[in-house]
């Protein structure tokens, strides 16, 4: 990580890090490419625009009235639900792995799911969740990347989570997200979670960001609650 310092227009200092990339990411930033490299997941980009508007729409529509963490609850809310919308069609199924909500193809071995960050497409400054990631998605999230650290491992099967994972085949299954940023930009990613953050990611597809200059967002409070799990737990029989 470096620091990066940056001007306000009010004179104040604003300072951020900057990811100096560990991990070998792959970055798809070409529209060309993006609509190829979708076409692997068989989505369009007008899947995940629509996506993306449902989420914003929502924010758009809390009230002030509301909690300040409704804009990224509603957002939330709406963009799982745009998600199914937009992807269910027999192949891809409703997905609840370890609570967190998604959608699955299991032919291709990739799970979706929604996230908002800060911002996304841009390659300095990688997405950031808005509220920690909870448990569930980091253990979906937590391929070790021996590889990246110059390790080499003597099988495949080294490489991937343990049997802990509550899922029908864990091992094979890919977890990406579309992630809305604050100023409507929108990629599909599969990060790598750890101590509650993203620290690295597979891979960065970038789909759409407004023109213009990133704004400093809502402060830390306003956040979305959409970083928890949900535990069941059963009750024993009298």
């Amino acid at each position: 990580m470096r620091l990066i310092i940056l001007p306000s227009n009010d004179g104040t200092i604003l300072k951020r890090e900057a990811f100096m990339p560990s991990f070998r990411t792959a970055v798809i930033d070409r529209p060309t490419d993006t609509v190829r490299r979708l076409a692997d997941f068989a989505l369009t980009i007008d899947q995940i625009l629509a996506i993306r508007d449902a989420a914003k729409a929502a924010a758009d529509d809390a009230s002030p009235l509301m909690p300040l963490n409704a804009p990224g609850t509603l957002a939330y809310i709406h963009g799982v639900d745009a998600l199914r919308r937009q992807l269910l069609d027999g192949e891809w199924e409703i997905d609840r792995t370890l609570g967190v909500e998604a959608v699955i193809n299991r032919r291709l071995a990739i799970r979706i799911a929604f996230q908002n960050v800060d911002q996304s497409c841009d390659a300095v400054f990688p997405p950031r969740p808005r509220s920690d990631k909870g448990s569930g998605a980091a253990k979906l999230c937590a391929l070790p990347l021996f590889e990246h650290f110059g390790v080499i491992l003597e099988t495949d099967w080294e490489r991937v989570p343990g049997s802990s994972l509550e899922d029908d085949d864990p091992d094979s299954v890919t977890t990406y997200f579309v992630m809305v940023g604050e100023d409507g930009s929108v990629e599909l990613s599969s990060p790598v979670i750890d101590q509650k953050k993203y620290v690295g990611f597979r891979e960065r597809i970038f789909v759409d960001r407004p023109d213009g200059e990133w704004a400093i967002g809502s402060p830390a409070d306003e956040g979305p609650v959409d970083g928890f799990d949900v535990e069941v737990v059963f009750k024993e029989a009298s």
